[in-house]
């Protein structure tokens, strides 16, 4: 009897764990079987992730033309090649005297000058390039004739080539501009000695001298304006010998500085408003002789137009205007240019 009442007990005792574990183990899937169903939280659940911060992407300056007169800072980007054309016509109204006062010129005399301009990127932030001038002078009505009585005269051929390298070596920052180094010369290829009287002065169409060319460009975007600066000290060493007493010795022209600001407004997509105001600097070195051609002293500006044609051809016209000056001649010059990148 004790044994049957333990066996029912046990039976029973037996039941009981099996409806637990099993309570346990059902217990246990519950939460699991939704979840894998589901193949993850519920949409409404999940923390959206929240993307990184984008960079402040800062507005470069837009392409434009550059300046007619001063150089630029920016060199080419590397391996591109590029080509840039000048017309130019100059009148000469009046020479500018030692006092700076401007007065008639002694003739009707006329300049048209044709520089071209081959440009190449070597390397990263390096520019090189070389400038051939085509120059033709003429003059009518001249009030100092010639052995021959000439009162008019022309002569054509091609100036100084200049060859001219640039290095950006600071980046344009924040608050700081854009600098380039510039080093170059300018060769004694243009007509410049045994000139003919009855030319009347046209012929010569060269300094006769290396010019040694050291100084910065500068840029900075200042938006919606693009500033360009140029500080450049030139030093001529002439080829011609004069006669001393102690017989023929080199002469070396006078050394000048030039100084051009440039600035560009963007007017729309394809139009460029232009201001440049240049000028040379120009003082006697007091051991040494003054050479055959030398530079004069000047100051001008120039109002121009841009027009962006293409994303590689760009063109502008302007017209320098010589205002102030000293020792040398005042011109007005109307001229076109065109830029070309390959």
């Amino acid at each position: 009897m004790m044994m049957r009442k333990f066996e029912s007990n046990g039976d029973t005792l037996r039941m009981i764990l099996t409806c637990l574990v099993l309570g346990l183990f059902l217990t246990g899937l519950a939460p699991a079987t939704p979840a894998r169903a589901q193949g993850g939280a519920p949409a409404m659940m999940e923390k959206p992730a929240t993307p990184p911060p984008a960079e402040e992407k800062k507005e470069g300056p837009p392409t434009t033309c550059g300046p007619m007169i001063s150089d630029t800072c920016t060199p080419i980007e590397t391996g591109k090649f590029a080509m840039q054309a000048w017309w130019a016509l100059s009148f000469y109204p009046g020479n500018f005297t030692n006092s700076w006062r401007s007065v008639k010129a002694p003739g009707n005399y006329y300049t048209f000058f044709m520089p071209v301009k081959f440009v190449y990127g070597p390397t990263k932030d390096l520019e090189t390039y070389i400038v051939v001038p085509f120059i033709h002078n003429w003059v009518n009505d001249a009030n100092f004739p010639g052995p021959n009585n000439e009162t008019s005269a022309s002569y054509s051929g091609v100036g100084d080539i200049t060859w001219v390298a640039k290095y950006n070596f600071l980046p344009e920052g924040d608050y700081h501009p854009a600098v380039s180094a510039v080093g170059g010369v300018g060769f004694p290829t243009g007509h410049a000695s045994n000139l003919n009287p009855g030319r009347l002065g046209v012929d010569a169409i060269g300094t006769g001298s290396f010019n040694f060319i050291t100084g910065v460009n500068l840029f900075k975007y200042v938006k919606p304006v693009l500033v360009h600066g140029q500080l450049w000290f030139n030093t001529p060493v002439n080829m011609f010998k004069i006669h001393g007493e102690e017989g023929p010795i080199n002469v070396r022209s006078r050394e000048y500085l030039t100084a051009n600001l440039a600035m560009e407004l963007p007017l729309a997509s394809k139009w460029v408003a232009l201001f440049e105001v240049y000028s040379n600097w120009t003082w006697q070195n007091l051991p040494t002789v003054q050479g055959y051609q030398t530079p004069q002293t000047v100051i001008g500006v120039l109002p121009g137009i841009e027009f962006l044609a293409t994303d590689k051809l760009s063109l502008a016209a302007g017209a320098s205007l010589d205002l102030w000056g000293k020792n040398g001649v005042q011109k007005y010059t109307p001229m076109i240019t065109a830029f070309y990148t390959f």
